[in-house]
Order: structure tokens, then sequence, then C-alpha cells
């Protein structure tokens, strides 16, 4: 677990020293260390590794939604500069309703691909049914990855002037992780 807590840090600031994408370097040698887990920790390990990072990732997630909400109402204040409050809960709300209806896109589209290619290919199930495609699609990604993407558009752009309609931008983020 000491590897595994120590080596990003030490991937990061070796490909930041050399002038190499610090993420991308951690992002690699995590797909790295994944591929040889097996040859590198015990079952033993490899079983308590997962409990503590499913835990971790648990209060992590926990965090970052007690985050949201300790910054929402700032956010909403400051949205009155670029645009009403009730229109941007509409276009939170018709953002969500596009983002679920492409979901279920995805999924229903994997599914009949599937069932398409297993005409010619063997596929691990030919028929793959409709229950985990609903589910994907409803409960689909929402989180920490979006948020931290819309986190991190700078304040202000060239010339000192604010991101236009950054406020409104975290807002939709919010309704569609809400």
């Amino acid at each position: 677990i000491v590897l595994t807590l120590v080596s990003p840090y030490c991937m990061y600031y070796a490909a930041e020293y050399f002038h190499f994408s610090g993420v991308l370097a951690v992002v690699s040698g995590g797909v790295f260390l994944s591929s040889r887990r097996q040859s590198i920790l015990s079952y033993q390990s490899r079983i308590q590794g997962i409990n503590v990072w499913t835990n971790i990732v648990f209060v992590l997630n926990g965090l970052v939604f007690f985050l949201i909400g300790l910054q929402l109402p700032s956010i909403t204040q400051q949205l009155g500069n670029d645009i009403s409050l009730g229109k941007a809960i509409v276009y939170g709300l018709a953002i969500s309703f596009i983002l679920i209806i492409a979901r279920f896109l995805c999924t229903f589209g994997a599914v009949f691909f599937t069932r398409f290619m297993s005409h010619f290919i063997t596929v691990a199930d030919s028929n793959p049914g409709f229950k985990a495609p609903i589910i994907m699609g409803w409960a689909g990604m929402r989180g920490v990855v979006s948020l931290a993407a819309a986190l991190s558009i700078p304040l202000l752009i060239q010339g000192g002037t604010p991101f236009p309609y950054r406020n409104l931008i975290l807002f939709i983020t919010f309704m569609v992780i809400l």
C-alpha cells in the first residue's frame, strides 16, 4: 500500500521535472502497475487494497459533494450577473435530460451492436438484455470528473476579463450532478 501511495507522487514530480505531463505520467504508471499487480502483490494484499481503495473513494466522493454544497450558494449569488436563476435551472434540466437520452442511446446502441456483431464474430454474450443498459443509462457517470472539468475553467481570460458564463457552466454542472 505504501508503494501505491508514494509512487504517484514520484511519477508526477519526475515527469514535471523533465517538463512532461505529470497527469499523463501518473495515469500511464497506474495502468502499468495495474497490469503487473498479480506479480507485485499477493492475493491478500490485493483483496485488502480493493477494500481500502473502495472506502477511500467513498470518503473522497462524500468530501467532493460536501464541497459542492458549500460552493453552490456563492455560485447562485454570482449567477445573477450573467443570467436569472430560473433560466439557469431550465438550462440545467434541459442539459440533464439531453445527457440521459444520450446515455440511453449509447447503452442501447451497444446492445444492438453486440447483437449484430454476434452474427459475424464470437462475443461474450450474444444477447446482453436490456436491464444493464437501462441502469447504466439512468445512473451513468455524472460526478467528480465533470465537476473537475467545470472547476478548471479559469476565472479570468487574457486581458483580465472574467471568463464569460463561467458561473452558468458551474451551475449547470451542479444541476447535472444533482
